[in-house]
């Protein structure tokens, strides 16, 4: 299933899979294929634009088990992809190097032909483009060259020998380089031919121009625009002879038809009588149906006048739920000002009375009794402002922190060393959402943490959030004793009900997936 969303650039629902393939093997004690799925999910954060650095950790882990169990084929594999890394991302070139030469000599041991013409190719690369050097770049690409032809790999053979002649360029031999593009040209290409072309022929143009021979530099030139204009006239080529074709096909039908009249001249009151009796059965079938489709519109315009009232009805009990929250929030900020402003001042006094007490005190003066008296009365009425304030909550600490702060906050206290461990793992989330939206999913999220808490029975639990340019997603997943999926329908009052009524309220989704003794999954969508 991962495979299968990554294929349609679904990343997060490929990523979901991952994990719940990862949990399962965990179950059963498969570590070696709990190890692969680390390499397979650093592969997919890793191929992402907007990459945490997070996912580094997956190809980590790999590396350390498969170093503890000396697989020499999958260490050239994580070291390879540790050495693109540190290129790629880091543009560490002492890392990239170290990296990449330590996968091709654990290789060794494979003789795996396949990778050892990545590692080259990338070994070239790193040469060429980042250290300049065009020597030790065409020792790497000529290494590959035999592979290449060994399996026949005509496009990356087409792209090797384009590389050399850019190396040679930049070594300032354009005859060595001319002499690499006309190898390349020579190559029976059949993906990505014209566009392949029009690049060669655009470096013989130069290196042509560049040896001052300039009649074969504008003769390649122009060969690159005629090139050029056939890969943008090629879709429309295409269209033409298709039409063509068509033309030709349904002319040909024409004269058969024609030929095929005369035979059948002796017929035609036959089919005649015929066509007229299908004609009229089908007028009867047409009137029919037509006046059932009638019924079926009038059916369905009920249908639509129905769901339109019980919408009316749902958005003014969910605007009702707002106004309560709103209300809410209001209250409680309210109280944590009263807190600060008036028993703030009135500590402030108990303090300075209990400095004149300690001075009284230490100086050896007659204690003063109504001194005495006006502490106790402070105390006493703090005492009671606090007990009504007690219950207060200042929701402005969650507004100051943001959503992901608030729910790793959530997911520390929670958690419990030796019982409980929840993770979280957040992708995407570059800035602050609405304040309310934010609010509603730290609310979600905080029930749905508390019924881990006190009816899964569970050890792990993870909080996985993304925010896509269209959507937001959440999967909170345990492994505890699961639950009947059927039985949380039934319930009412402000649990999982009232998460799922403000999750359909924001055009959201929610889905679960439990089995009892089998932990549970929940997933939430909703529409940014």
């Amino acid at each position: 299933m991962a495979k299968c969303y990554d294929k349609e650039n679904k990343d997060y629902l490929a990523l979901s899979n991952l994990l719940k393939a990862k949990t399962t093997y965990s179950l059963l004690g498969k570590d070696e294929e709990v190890n692969d799925i680390n390499f397979d999910i650093y592969q997919l954060l890793f191929s992402r634009a907007d990459k945490d650095k997070t996912y580094k950790k997956y190809l980590d882990k790999y590396i350390d088990y498969v170093e503890e169990k000396h697989d020499s084929l999958k260490l050239t594999k994580g070291f390879l992809a540790k050495g693109i890394y540190k290129l790629v991302d880091e543009k560490n070139t002492v890392d990239g190097k170290k990296y990449l030469e330590k996968a091709l000599k654990y290789n060794e041991n494979n003789n795996d032909k396949n990778l050892k013409s990545t590692i080259n190719r990338h070994l070239a690369f790193m040469y060429n483009e980042y250290l300049h050097n065009q020597d030790s770049a065409l020792y790497y690409y000529k290494a590959d060259v035999k592979y290449l032809k060994e399996i026949k790999d005509i496009e990356n053979l087409c792209s090797n020998y384009v590389n050399q002649a850019a190396c040679y360029y930049y070594l300032e031999d354009n005859k060595k380089a001319i002499q690499y593009l006309h190898q390349a040209d020579s190559l029976p290409l059949e993906e990505h031919k014209l566009v392949t072309k029009q690049y060669i022929y655009e470096f013989l143009s130069i290196n042509y121009e560049e040896l001052e021979q300039y009649k074969e530099a504008l003769y390649y030139l122009n060969l690159n625009q005629k090139y050029r204009d056939s890969v943008k006239s090629k879709e429309q080529d295409i269209a033409l002879k298709d039409i063509q074709t068509k033309y030709q096909t349904r002319e040909k039908e024409l004269e058969n038809q024609v030929l095929k009249s005369s035979v059948k001249s002796n017929q035609i009151m036959k089919y005649t009588f015929l066509g007229l009796l299908i004609a009229t059965i089908a007028l009867g079938w047409l009137i029919v149906k037509n006046a059932r489709r009638r019924e079926k519109i009038s059916l369905q315009e009920k249908q639509i006048e129905q769901q339109k009232r019980e919408k009316a009805l749902k958005d003014f009990e969910l605007s009702s739920i707002d106004l309560l929250i709103e209300g809410q929030e209001k209250e409680r900020q309210r109280l944590a000002n009263d807190l600060h402003d008036n028993l703030g001042s009135m500590l402030a006094t108990l303090k300075i009375n209990f400095e004149n007490l300690k001075r009284n005190t230490t100086e050896g003066h007659i204690p003063d009794t109504k001194l005495y008296d006006k502490t106790d009365d402070l105390i006493d009425e703090a005492y009671q402002r606090v007990r009504r304030l007690a219950h207060a909550k200042n929701a402005g600490v969650f507004a100051n922190q943001g959503l992901i702060p608030a729910v790793k906050k959530l997911a520390d206290k929670v958690s419990v060393p030796g019982r409980l461990t929840v993770d979280v793992l957040d992708f995407g989330f570059d800035g602050r959402l609405d304040n309310t939206l934010e609010f509603t999913i730290f609310r979600a999220i905080q029930e749905l943490t508390t019924n881990i808490i006190k009816h899964a029975k569970a050890t792990e639990a993870t909080i996985q959030l993304t925010q896509h340019d269209d959507d937001i997603n959440i999967i909170i997943e345990d492994n505890g004793i699961g639950f009947d999926t059927k039985w949380s329908g039934k319930k009412d009052g402000m649990g999982l009900q009232a998460i799922i009524k403000k999750i359909k309220y924001l055009n959201g989704n929610l889905d679960i997936d439990s089995t009892p003794g089998k932990g549970t999954t929940i997933i939430i969508n909703i529409p940014i």
